[in-house]
């Protein structure tokens, strides 16, 4: 759904005034409540050119109905990026590649609408590297066996690490394995026994020390036992007992030094926590929460300026738990919106949703600055609340639409 910025510019066009009132009233209404095209069709006498096209703005699947005669290129990119779905209704002469890449990127999921002729390498990895991975519908069973090439494989473990697991054994090559517990170092336990190798198993304890308990006891060095020590408290009980004293006294030596402590947290997540206070310069805290955005948590306070919080929530939006509610700001929240925050689920550090945690006079700017109404309809009435806005007042002033 364009925005209310974008589509008050046709509002005010010369061609939309000259609309009769239930024509104006279809446009302004044909978003809401048409999950079947079949049944939102108008009128055989509405359907002009600038008419079919307003509508494929507001609803993608108005391709359905619009004439074969007016399907341009320009009415069929509009329609499918408001709706991915609507491919299914793009003339076969104007199905091309580009168009097909174009959707993709804006929602992985409409791949399954792409006719596989077009579903090449560059299409697929761009569906798979735009999926919604909060949805069970998983992008990577609409790419052909075929097409299913270690490059595919790695930009769906690096989009969505659960994807790991979808992958026959045969295909994980090292590089898809090392892209996926380098995003989750829990993967190792669904890594194929021969291609546990050093290298892969340090990348897993690096990124989440818990990964200790699926090395081979073989490759359970004293080094790689200390990187997952430092990530995670509770890699301890995976430790040999033969090896277990000489891993503590490496950790009681591992941040003697602030250069000591900068390549340790530039290195494994969780390495802040093990930081000395003196240590905890702004460098060392900024490269901490880069590497692990939830290592916020182990930033002191005087350190948790609103730049080291925008860099915590770009790497993971869901360190926007972690960040003091007076440096909550627009575009804090933007970004942690846009790199995982959920909106909807209690936190893990806070047990709230994530909508509660922005604070109220922002709610209605980040609702029409992404557009939330597509994905959360249920908050359109929560930030016209949270701003003291009525909903009786027939327009809220700030571009909430009341349709």
């Amino acid at each position: 759904m364009p925005s209310f910025e974008k589509r008050k510019n046709w509002y005010e066009s010369e061609w939309y005034k000259k609309l009769s009132d239930n024509q104006q009233g279809w446009l302004l209404n044909c978003n809401n409540g048409y999950e079947n095209e079949k049944a939102m069709k108008p009128p055989k006498e509405w359907l002009t050119k600038e008419f079919c096209f307003a509508a494929a703005l507001q609803n993608g699947k108005a391709l359905y109905w619009i004439p074969e005669e007016l399907k341009t290129k320009d009415l069929c990119l509009a329609a499918v990026l408001q709706n991915g779905s609507a491919l299914k209704y793009v003339p076969e002469a104007l199905m091309t590649e580009a168009l097909c890449l174009a959707v993709v990127r804006q929602d992985g999921k409409a791949l399954q609408f792409v006719p596989d002729i077009l579903k090449t390498q560059d299409v697929c990895i761009a569906a798979v590297q735009n999926e919604n991975n909060k949805s069970w519908d998983k992008v990577l069973k609409y790419v052909p066996d075929a097409k299913k090439t270690e490059a595919v494989y790695i930009a769906a473990v690096l989009q969505d690490s659960s994807m790991f697991t979808e992958i026959p054994d045969a295909k994980k090559t090292e590089a898809v394995c090392l892209a996926a517990v380098q995003q989750d170092g829990l993967d190792l336990q669904y890594v194929p026994k021969a291609k546990k190798t050093e290298v892969l198993c340090l990348a897993a304890v690096q990124r989440n020390g818990n990964a200790l308990q699926f090395v081979p006891d073989a490759l359970k060095t004293e080094d790689l036992c200390l990187a997952a020590l430092i990530s995670a408290d509770g890699a301890r009980e995976y430790i040999p007992k033969g090896l277990i004293a000489k891993v503590e006294e490496a950790l009681k030596n591992a941040f003697t030094t602030e250069a000591l402590c900068l390549a340790r947290v530039q290195k494994i997540n969780g390495a802040l926590q093990h930081v000395p206070e003196k240590f905890k310069t702004k460098a060392v805290c900024l490269a901490a929460v880069q590497k692990d955005g939830t290592a916020l948590q182990f930033v002191p306070d005087q350190l948790k300026t609103e730049a080291l919080c925008l860099a915590a929530v770009r790497q993971n939006g869901r360190a926007l738990e972690l960040v003091p509610e007076g440096m909550r700001t627009e575009a804090v929240c933007t970004d942690a919106f846009l790199h995982g925050f959920s909106l909807a689920t209690p936190g893990k550090y806070v047990p709230k949703t994530g909508w509660e945690l922005i604070p109220a006079d922002l709610k209605v700017k980040l609702y029409n600055k992404l557009n939330l109404g597509e994905t959360f309809g249920w908050l359109r009435i929560d930030a016209m609340i949270s701003s003291g806005i009525s909903s009786g007042s027939g327009g809220s002033g700030y571009g909430i639409e009341l349709i």
